[in-house]
């Protein structure tokens, strides 16, 4: 795991972070990426509670994690705040796959 960027689980609510590494084992990694946590992805905290879980938002899906999964997910601000959807089908370069945004059509 890369040492750039802070945990997941030290942000706040309404916060739109860039992922810069995911940490915690092949299972854990695979379990992140099928639910598009991936470096480079933009994802949002929705909802935070004093415990440690947390919801976030990636793109239109959204997920709880634990305080421990949250702690392996290194962030970074981001100013981009979800609008890549929007231009990635603009260019119309979504089609039925995904393209090197991450999003389908």
């Amino acid at each position: 795991m890369s040492l750039n960027g802070l945990p997941l689980a030290l942000t706040s609510t309404g916060e739109w972070v860039e992922v810069t590494a995911v940490g915690g084992g092949r299972a854990m990694e695979k379990r992140l990426g099928d639910l598009g946590v991936i470096a480079g992805r933009v994802l949002q905290v929705v909802q935070k509670d004093g415990r440690g879980q947390m919801v976030v938002a990636v793109g239109e899906t959204r997920f709880a994690l634990g305080q421990g999964m949250a702690q392996k997910i290194l962030v970074s601000p981001s100013q981009d705040k979800g609008n890549v959807r929007d231009e990635c089908q603009a260019e119309g370069s979504c089609r039925r796959r995904p393209c090197r945004r991450g999003w389908f059509r």
